[in-house]
């Protein structure tokens, strides 16, 4: 147990901050780790961390080794090997802070990753130690984290008893004295929070009398304290419970308010409201507006892979809108959607709670699928028997042949330029530079965070980092020891783009490149060479291909070279 440890191999920590007491590194920590308030400096805070670390090492004193781990844990994106080691190293000491406090970040790993249920588990070790070592601030923040696990997948109703308690005890000055150390500034947000939360329960329950009294109320609350996002939460929210109220109009208003003002980045809030405007539409008789904005909303839903309740309702509108127009296909398409996410909700409630109200059970789900399946069958041997009539009718538009051969014109067209521009000017993302000097004041970060990150990124793209397929703003920042708020920032200053496109583009002008200079790459089938180049799926990789080149990856394909 006192060897020296892997993560310490060739460390050499600075002068400044050797051999100085514990007490000297938890407050420098406390100062400039992110999320602690001070003044943030993720890269001091690591060594920080890592300097405690070789300090408890050197004396072998295994406790403050298992701190200086859920330090490093904290920083490094809730790192599940780091956490178990602060446990490891703190289990059998009477300490009121570990090791129920890696316990807590292993509940935000899990929460994060959607395994839900492990996060509960992790909660209810973390609560144990912090009720056994007597740490009633951290016991208090627990029991707040259960209370928002059980609202989101367990027994509503009784959630909201809980909710209002808890409530009670925030305005208390039992937790003035408990929490003294937070500013106002914080306890006000923290409360709006927990209102706001309080106030989805009582809409997720139907009480939306309740709801909207809560809601305006908070609306109130947020003008006067200036807490920061109370309209995008009272547009969002407003927007659905004037939708379950049957006030179309007005819902439409708040929801398209809310997508106006919601950031770029926030891809769960946009698909959320994408899908509530959809359902909007279609109370409305916008049909085809509806099934455009809902379709959106999967779209975006495919890249979090985070779930919202409406989203099955989403689902059942396109399955009923493509039995209504007789497409069998899309229909069939979106019922193994809603099977799929049926699936994934069930597997994830922690409690059996109140499920989502559906128009179908999981067996009528199944025997409807099955019903369109063989719908489907039947439809293809019809329609090959009417094949060489539809050919016939075809062959016979003149206006048809004429469209197809003005779209081949200009795919010639589109071709012949953008590969000759690509071949003059060796276009790749790769070769750029990574700030161009006249850009360098245009991204709102300090040099030392500016330069951090160039050099990032200039790695992540000359190592083809972008090809992994579960590549994610989060998991980049934390390979680049940044924060995904100054990821973000420096990629849509710098490269004048947000993340998804950053991506996507680095993707499309590898595989460009590939197809250009491999002759076993352009073997390849679409689907193979979407895989290849990191897209999760081939309808994505073709529109993003489009998108880039003006033209379609098979035209593209089709007119290169043999050579």
């Amino acid at each position: 147990m006192y060897s020296q440890e892997p993560i310490l191999d060739g460390y050499t920590p600075i002068d400044s901050l050797k051999n100085r007491d514990y007490k000297v590194y938890v407050n420098h920590f406390n100062r400039t780790a992110p999320g602690y308030d001070k003044e943030p400096d993720s890269l001091f805070a690591h060594e920080v961390a890592m300097t405690y670390l070789w300090t408890a090492n050197k004396l072998r004193d295994t406790l403050h080794m298992g701190k200086a781990y859920g330090f490093l844990g904290l920083l490094e994106g809730y790192r599940l090997d780091y956490l178990d080691k602060a446990i490891t190293y703190t289990k059998n000491y009477d300490d009121n802070i570990q090791p129920a406090l890696a316990y807590s970040l292993k509940f935000v790993n899990h929460y994060y990753s959607g395994n839900y249920k492990e996060a509960n588990n992790m909660l209810l070790k973390a609560l144990q130690y912090a009720r056994e070592r007597e740490n009633l601030k951290l016991f208090y923040e627990l029991e707040y984290n259960i209370i928002l696990l059980k609202s989101d997948w367990g027994n509503k109703k009784k959630s909201i008893l809980i909710f209002k308690k808890y409530l009670a005890f925030m305005g208390s000055s039992k937790y003035d004295s408990i929490f003294f150390n937070y500013s106002n500034n914080r306890k006000r947000n923290e409360y709006f929070s927990a209102q706001y939360l309080l106030t989805k329960l009582y809409y997720e329950v139907k009480d939306y009398k309740n709801a909207s009294i809560y809601l305006d109320s908070l609306h109130r609350y947020g003008f006067q304290n200036n807490i920061d996002g109370y309209k995008l939460n009272y547009y969002g929210l407003k927007g659905g419970i004037l939708y379950r109220e049957g006030q179309y109009q007005e819902a439409l208003q708040h929801t398209n308010q809310y997508l106006e003002e919601n950031e770029p980045d926030d891809i769960y809030g946009t698909s959320s409201s994408l899908n509530m405007k959809g359902l909007i539409l279609w109370k409305l008789n916008r049909k085809k507006e509806a099934v455009q904005s809902i379709k959106k909303a999967d779209s975006l839903y495919q890249i979090t892979d985070d779930e919202f309740e409406e989203l099955g309702e989403g689902y059942q509108l396109l399955i009923n809108y493509y039995k209504e127009i007789n497409d069998t296909e899309s229909q069939l398409i979106y019922l193994n959607k809603l099977i799929g996410f049926d699936r994934k909700i069930s597997s994830n409630y922690i409690e059996i709670g109140n499920r989502i109200e559906q128009e179908y059970t999981m067996p009528q789900l199944l025997a409807a699928k099955d019903e369109v399946i063989l719908k489907l069958h039947k439809e293809k041997s019809s329609e090959q028997r009417n094949k060489y009539l539809i050919i016939g009718v075809l062959g016979m538009s003149l206006l048809v042949v004429v469209y197809y051969m003005r779209k081949n014109y200009l795919n010639k067209k589109r071709f012949k330029v953008f590969h000759e521009r690509y071949k003059e000017q060796k276009i790749s993302i790769e070769t750029k530079k990574t700030i161009p000097e006249k850009e360098k004041i245009s991204v709102d970060l300090e040099e030392k965070q500016l330069a951090l990150i160039s050099k990032g990124l200039t790695q992540f793209e000359k190592s083809h980092g972008y090809l992994e397929n579960a590549i994610s703003l989060k998991s980049l920042s934390k390979t680049l020891e940044t924060n995904s708020t100054y990821l973000s920032k420096y990629i849509n200053g710098v490269k004048e783009a947000n993340f998804t496109t950053y991506i996507s583009d680095l993707r499309i002008h590898y595989a460009i490149q590939k197809l250009q200079g491999d002759k076993k790459f352009r073997s390849y089938t679409i689907e193979a060479i979407a895989s290849e180049v990191g897209f999760s799926n081939t309808r994505s990789f073709t529109n993003h291909f489009k998108r880039v080149t003006g033209i379609t990856v098979s035209y593209f394909m089709k007119k290169l070279p043999l050579s």
